[in-house]
């Protein structure tokens, strides 16, 4: 379907959410359509690291559901979650209610009295398991990971070197996993500013950015001041995403606001909204495709070239 278009796929960040991303590339590959590069941040990263050793949307998901639904991995993510109300009016989960909490209250003591509360083994080592000691040049398709440095406030963007750093870099969470230090930098998950790496995918040299843009998690309720603060923090960057989303030439959002990025216990309905939310799009994006490709839009294009070199 991309057949003379180099079809760059832009996958952001999102946590648990981001997994909706394996939905989109299975609708994408049953329209024929496959990507030539693929950029990723965060969890975009990992998904974007899996389609670029291997295409096939069945045997991503095979690799992803398996790092994802290991009880050790959920486990480490449940304290993330906010509480179940309902599940708290039931007695036989109060004594899992008080554990939830003090587990609760020791991560709000580590976020603000040490840099990171996990070591780097907890993230990297399952990212080793799961890639293997591989290089990014050993990838079938071109793949881009995009962290951040907190000292320069720019972009860190990976595109050689092992494929574990570079998606480790983008995945770091910040208060979570240890940074990277590099050559004076101080590289972390670049989920923040560089949510969806557009940017990225251009430089690779995409004809054609397909972004999946994953929305936040729409919290609902504010009980301290730092819920709020959080918050305003959230629509702040909402904002700076939509117009960096501007500059792809198709987006598709899947609908898991509902869903918070700690919430790996809902894999499969994450995969589900992005595969629906892809399937809803698919004619307009052929369309646009087709478009893309025809004669009438190459004449336009080379008469646009003409007149600006005049």
């Amino acid at each position: 379907m991309g057949k003379g278009l180099k079809i760059g796929l832009a996958l952001g960040s999102g946590g648990a959410r981001g997994l909706a991303h394996a939905g989109v590339l299975e609708a994408l590959e049953e329209a024929g359509i496959r990507a030539d590069l693929v950029a990723g941040t965060s969890m975009g990263a990992i998904v974007g690291g899996l389609y670029a050793q291997n295409q096939d949307p069945l045997h991503l998901w095979q690799r992803l559901g398996s790092y994802v639904g290991n009880e050790d991995f959920a486990s480490y993510w449940a304290p993330f979650l906010p509480r179940d109300e309902h599940a708290a009016r039931d007695p036989q989960q109060r004594l899992v209610d008080i554990f939830d909490f003090m587990q609760r209250k020791l991560i709000a003591v580590k976020t603000v009295t040490r840099p990171y509360m996990q070591s780097e083994s907890k993230l990297r080592e399952p990212l080793a398991k799961l890639f293997g000691p591989i290089s990014f040049s050993d990838l079938q398709i071109p793949l881009a990971t995009v962290a951040l440095d907190l000292i320069a406030g720019e972009s860190v963007v990976y595109t050689e070197g092992p494929l574990v750093d570079g998606i480790y870099a983008s995945s770091a969470i910040p208060s979570v996993f240890p940074p990277l230090e590099k050559d004076g930098q101080l590289i972390v998950d670049g989920g923040g500013p560089f949510r969806v790496p557009i940017e990225a995918c251009h430089d690779l040299g995409a004809d054609f950015i397909l972004a999946v843009d994953i929305p936040a998690f729409e919290e609902t309720s504010f009980s301290t001041g730092l819920d709020m603060i959080l918050r305003s923090n959230t629509i702040a960057r909402r904002r700076l995403n939509k117009m960096i989303c501007a500059q792809a030439d198709f987006v598709i959002r899947p609908n898991v606001t509902e869903f918070h990025w700690a919430d790996f216990g809902a894999a499969e309905a994450c995969r589900a909204r992005g595969y629906k939310a892809a399937m809803d799009l698919m004619p307009e994006l052929i369309k646009l495709l087709r478009w893309r490709k025809s004669l009438p839009y190459k004449a336009k294009i080379a008469v646009g070239k003409f007149l600006h070199i005049r």
